[in-house]
């Protein structure tokens, strides 16, 4: 579906840089491309759409349950990033655990192994 085609059915475009549904292969170049309207009908059988803007009543369904985010960050920067943190706080502390509970055993938590990518304190750089 490109943007501003005005009609439910393909048109056949002649499309050049700068345009969306084409990448040019040499300087220059045009290409008549098939391209569908921008006008929604009843021949869709799927639409990927993003909610912008809340109104007053919930869409069932949809916006009237949340869902928590299951893994927090992995990267050790992104972690510091996430809880304000300095480079000589210990980040281990602050990783996001996930809880883990099954019926007649201990509660447990899991945790991801830290990517640590500190690499001017872990290797200070050689002089050559």
């Amino acid at each position: 579906m490109k943007q501003g085609v005005l009609t439910h059915g393909r048109v056949r475009l002649l499309l050049s840089k700068g345009h969306s549904c084409y990448r040019p292969r040499r300087t220059g170049e045009r290409k008549r491309k098939s391209v569908r309207g921008c006008i929604v009908d009843a021949n869709l059988s799927v639409l990927n759409l993003v909610i912008v803007k809340k109104g007053e009543k919930d869409i069932p369904g949809l916006t009237d349950t949340t869902v928590p985010r299951r893994l927090g960050p992995k990267r050790a920067s992104r972690i510091c990033k996430l809880f304000n943190l300095s480079k000589e706080d210990d980040v281990c502390q602050y990783v996001v655990r996930k809880p883990l509970n099954k019926e007649g055993k201990k509660p447990r938590t899991k945790a991801p192994k830290i990517q640590v990518l500190f690499f001017y304190v872990l290797f200070p750089r050689v002089s050559r």
